[in-house]
This record gives C-alpha cells, structure tokens and sequence, in this order.
C-alpha cells in the first residue's frame, strides 16, 4: 500500500525582516507626502505604497535607479530646506536655471527599522549628512539627468552593517545591498525622469 509523501514544509522567514519592510515602506510613504506638501486626499492615496508593496521589495540590481524629478517651481523651496550646505545652494539653484541639473528626492531609511546609522549621500559635488532612522528622509539630489549617488556609511564600525531601504519613481520598495565596515561604501546609477 502506497502512503501519500509529506508534504513539503513550507520556508519560513525571519519574523524581523516582514516587519522591517513593512516599516520601511510605511516610513517612505510618509517621507514623500512630506516632501511634496499637503497633497489632497485622492493624491495621497495615489502616492502612499500600500502594505502589500512590502512583500514586492526588490533588491538593487544591475541598471539604473529612475527617480522623479522635483517640479521646478518648487526648486528653490526645496533647496532651502535642504541640507545642502548653505554656501553652495546659489550654485546649484544657478545650474538649475540654466537647465544643466535636475533636482530628485532619494527617501532613505534604515531597512531594519534600526535607528542612528550615520551615512553621507554624495552626488555632482554635493556631500549630505544623514542619521538613518525608521522613518525616512528625503535627501535632495542634483542630478543631471543621469548621474550617481554614492552612499557611505559613517557609523562606528560597532554599529554593524546597515541595509537601507529607499523607493523608486513607480513607488516599490528597493532594498539597496548591505553597507559594512569592510564594504563602506555603495554606487547607485539614478535616472531622474
């Protein structure tokens, strides 16, 4: 007599690593309705990436990060804003006059859901520094069209690795790869569209 075969069990995944995403992705969605103002009702529902983006968080992979460009209207507000450091806001606002960079919002948060990782977010000369957090921020980045961000950890090296969560141009959710001691630093290829 044949017995039926077990079943597989199905994998299990780390209870932390759900929950992470799902707080990454409700983090960024709060960093871009702040970024962009008090949006109506009906915009806000288009903007905010619903719980079930979290389970479709894709990791970085090989291409280019699209990201949306800043209306141009908003430019100098945003600048102001900014961290961008004080002495080099006329620069950038000069270059965008005269339409050789646009502006984009990165939304960056600590994957995990930790808080305190020190990073800096360089892109066309311009260092940032951020404290990764939960919740996300919003670095502002001068891109000419196309362009890269470099991203580097800053932390203490007791911290331990960081894994930073940010969203593109469609609203998913991209996991970038792990920042290390040993591996501090990461390139991302944008496209601001």
């Amino acid at each position: 007599m044949n017995q039926p075969s077990p079943s597989p069990e199905p994998q299990k995944q780390p209870l932390w690593r759900p929950v992470a995403v799902v707080a990454a992705v409700v983090g960024l969605g709060g960093a871009l309705l702040a970024w962009h103002g008090q949006p109506s009702p009906h915009d806000a529902a288009q903007q905010t990436p619903q719980p079930q983006a979290a389970e479709q968080a894709i990791p970085m992979a090989a291409g280019s990060l699209p990201l949306s460009m800043l209306p141009p209207d908003d430019a100098a507000r945003a600048i102001a804003r900014s961290t961008i450091p004080a002495q080099q806001q006329p620069a950038l606002l000069a270059a965008l006059k005269d339409n050789r960079i646009r502006l984009a919002a990165l939304p960056l948060a600590d994957a995990a859901g930790h808080a305190g990782q020190m990073l800096t977010v360089s892109s066309s000369g311009i260092s940032q520094q951020i404290i990764l957090g939960p919740r996300a921020q919003a670095v502002l980045l001068p891109i000419a069209r196309e362009g890269i961000v470099t991203l580097t950890r800053t932390s203490p090296a007791g911290m331990g690795p960081v894994s930073i969560a940010t969203l593109d141009m469609f609203h998913n959710v991209v996991v970038l790869p792990p920042l290390t001691p040993a591996s501090p630093s990461f390139a991302i290829p944008v496209v601001v569209q």
